[in-house]
């Protein structure tokens, strides 16, 4: 699916980045890596609202009054795979690389989740309150899920814990369980092509977790990745 720049749309895929880190205590803070060079003006966003069958829980995050997300990235440059961009809460809010737009995300040490995606995800009234954000504009590329006993397409979307939207699959490591724990990061292979390193993220065993906050110099810095590609901008 292709887009105006600005929209929020790119040929952007599935598992094109993925996240590999989180702390919910202290700062709220999060990193992902690129796993496809992102050009000049690619814009991501972020949120941690839940979903349930499909729809994802409009206040939560993305509708909310004060602070509205999603938190959004849009790279100043272009960014080549294996780059790990990382977002801080301090005093001040920040990406470690790229611009800022949007409201960011409160990571919950009860479960949490944090979805990437491209599009819009819009308030849609025929959705059942308070699940009205309405993704049939978006295209989800990742989900990670933490703090929690894993997803939960039955009884999930309660805050807690969340469905895995539509695009996303645990079978495709695209939607992935880090483990139950407060803070965590991804210390394992960090080469090769991106389906193995997809694979290896997806293995909660490569997760370093502490009930404590974890000093981002901890995380992983730059990832080596096979090639397979650029977003294309369709104008």
């Amino acid at each position: 699916m292709g887009g105006l720049v600005g929209s929020g749309y790119s040929q952007i895929h599935p598992g094109d980045l993925a996240v590999v880190a989180y702390n919910t205590v202290g700062t709220d803070s999060f990193a992902w890596v690129a796993l496809r060079d992102m050009p000049q003006g690619t814009v991501i966003h972020f949120t941690t609202a839940c979903v349930s069958n499909g729809w994802f829980r409009w206040g939560d995050h993305i509708g909310r009054a004060v602070a509205p997300g999603p938190l959004t990235w849009t790279s100043i440059n272009l960014v080549k795979a294996g780059s790990v961009i990382s977002w801080i809460s301090g005093t001040q809010k920040c990406w470690s690389e790229g611009a800022i737009s949007g409201g960011g995300p409160t990571l919950s040490s009860t479960g949490d989740q944090i979805f990437a995606y491209t599009g819009i995800i819009a308030s849609n009234s025929a959705g059942p309150a308070p699940w009205t954000g309405d993704p049939v504009q978006a295209i989800m590329v990742y989900g990670l899920n933490f703090a929690n006993e894993g997803w939960d397409n039955v009884t999930g979307g309660n805050l807690i814990t969340s469905f895995i939207p539509a695009g996303l699959s645990v079978e495709a490591c695209t939607a992935v369980h880090a483990g139950n724990q407060r803070n965590a990061f991804y210390k394992g292979p960090c080469s090769g092509s991106v389906s193995r390193i997809l694979s290896a993220i997806s293995n909660s065993s490569n997760w370093v977790a502490s009930v404590e906050w974890i000093n981002p110099d901890q995380w992983p810095k730059r990832f080596g990745v096979k090639p397979v590609g650029t977003f294309l901008i369709v104008q």
